[in-house]
């Protein structure tokens, strides 16, 4: 877990007596009366797969720690864990005119990244809501800088 999870998430998962952490496990189903009581696994020993029933009062599912960001193009920095850097994380010989790109900003001027994907962010739900209602605005922001550079251009060009 270590290499996927922060440091105080798993000490408090340590420090907890009733959580039992299954790595390699698949959950299969689940049920009871009204509340979760049981889950049904699927454990991977080798070669060999079996299916378990388990007591369970509650269930917490660890999927995608690793950032699927294979598919963005590599002109979108990304720092030493495949994250998608954003703003001042983004190298300085990136920057453009000497300003690091907006908050949310990734090298390549009009890419924006919220959530999990973004290098620094904080890996929550909420989080990643809230950083996207923020990129809706940084998008306004870009469109209405790049209408404003047009028409200054096509101003030049009128006047010459």
């Amino acid at each position: 877990m270590g290499a996927t999870m922060s440091d105080y998430l798993i000490r408090e998962i340590d420090a907890t007596s009733n959580i039992d952490v299954r790595t390699g496990t698949r959950v299969v189903g689940g049920g009871g009366e009204g509340r979760l009581e049981w889950l049904e696994v699927e454990v991977r020993d080798a070669d060999v797969v079996h299916r378990e029933r388990v007591e369970a009062g509650g269930l917490c599912l660890l999927i995608g720690a690793d950032p699927a960001c294979d598919w963005v193009p590599a002109a979108v920095t990304r720092d030493e864990k495949n994250y998608l850097q954003t703003g001042r994380d983004v190298p300085q010989d990136r920057w453009r005119d000497g300003r690091p790109p907006a908050s949310l900003e990734t090298a390549v001027p009009g890419v924006f990244v919220a959530g999990d994907i973004r290098s620094g962010s904080m890996k929550r739900v909420a989080a990643a809501a809230g950083e996207g209602a923020t990129v809706v605005a940084l998008v306004h922001e870009h469109l209405a800088r790049l209408r404003a550079d047009e028409f200054a251009a096509d101003a030049r060009g009128a006047s010459a």
